[in-house]
Order: structure tokens, then C-alpha cells, then sequence
């Protein structure tokens, strides 16, 4: 019964409940580190212990990514979000489906790199530990999995938080309707 007061006071308030909050921030941040270790390790050649090492936190780190996407699917599902602000019918479409996209692709990026590193023969480094490919060397697996993570899917997040980014402002700024607020 409580559970259901607190997921009805979200609702009403406009703002997303602490927990969705919580994943929104800490997924942003990982995924900013994904990108910093990405351009981490090119400094290192093949090889190299220190290339590894970034390496090994950019896995870790999208593992993590993957994890709390899930967690945070679960909780929309159980805690609902709040009411959404007026708006046209276009532009809730337009949020829901971006919101859609962003889930989709903060769940198959991860899945894809993994995919990519560990079918091309190599263990893989996730949190400090070593898990040894479950694929061995597989060529169809590992252009699969290298079409997806350092292609299209990259390319499709990047513009999709460019355009999540450009929406909040937008809406901050131009409309002035309280959405920034929502899930600060």
C-alpha cells in the first residue's frame, strides 16, 4: 500500500521519483566515462598493458550501463512516471520515442561490444576480473557485433543524447514548462 502512496505522489508532482533520477544521472555519467575510456586507450598502441586497462574499465563500465538500464526499465515499469506535461500529441510521441530509442540503445550497445571484443578470440577484463570468451574466434559474430557498436548504434546514441540534451533545453529554456525540472 505505501509503495503505491509514494508511486502516486510522483505522479502528481510532476518530477520523477528519487530512484528514476538516481539511474538517469549515474547512466549519463557512465555513459560519459564510456566515451572518455574509448578515447582513453587510442593513446596506447595494441597491446600495451595501459591499453588494457582502459580497456577493461570501458567494459566494466558498459556492463554497468547494461545493468542499470535493466534496473531502470523494471522501475518504470513498477513506479510508472509522472504525468507529462501539456503538450501536443507530436511532441509526446516525439519524447516517447526518443525515450524508447535512448533504453534501447543504453541496452544493445553494450551487448553489441561485448559481442565484438570476445568473438574475436580475446578474454575479456570486468571488474578486475578475467572471463574467457564464450565464443572463441568467430568472424560472422565479430563483423556483427563491429557493424553495430562502432557504427550505426554509436552513431545513433550520440545523436539521439544530442537531441535528448537539445529537448531539455528547448523545453528549459523556449518553453519554459518545468520538464529540466523533472528530473533534477
Amino acid at each position: 500500500m505505501q509503495h503505491g502512496v509514494m508511486s502516486m505522489s510522483h505522479r502528481v508532482t510532476g518530477r520523477y521519483s528519487i530512484g528514476a533520477r538516481s539511474l538517469h544521472w549515474i547512466i549519463a555519467l557512465a555513459i560519459g566515462g564510456m566515451f572518455f575510456t574509448d578515447q582513453a586507450r587510442d593513446f596506447y598502441d595494441r597491446g600495451a598493458p595501459e591499453r588494457d586497462w582502459w580497456l577493461g574499465i570501458h567494459a566494466s563500465l558498459g556492463i554497468t550501463i547494461l545493468a542499470l538500464t535493466l534496473v531502470r526499465i523494471f522501475w518504470r515499469l513498477i513506479n510508472g512516471a509522472p504525468l507529462p506535461v501539456p503538450a501536443s500529441p507530436l511532441m509526446h510521441l516525439a519524447a516517447k520515442l526518443g525515450h524508447l530509442a535512448l533504453y534501447g540503445f543504453t541496452f544493445c550497445l553494450p551487448i553489441s561490444g561485448f559481442l565484438r571484443y570476445t568473438s574475436s578470440g580475446n578474454d575479456i577484463t570486468l571488474f578486475g576480473n578475467t572471463i574467457a570468451s564464450p565464443f572463441g574466434k568467430n568472424d560472422t559474430l565479430h563483423n556483427i557485433g563491429e557493424l553495430f557498436h562502432n557504427g550505426l548504434w554509436t552513431n545513433l546514441l550520440l545523436a539521439m543524447i544530442g537531441l535528448h540534451v537539445l529537448a531539455a533545453l528547448y523545453h528549459q529554456f523556449i518553453l519554459k514548462d518545468g520538464t529540466l525540472r523533472r528530473m533534477a
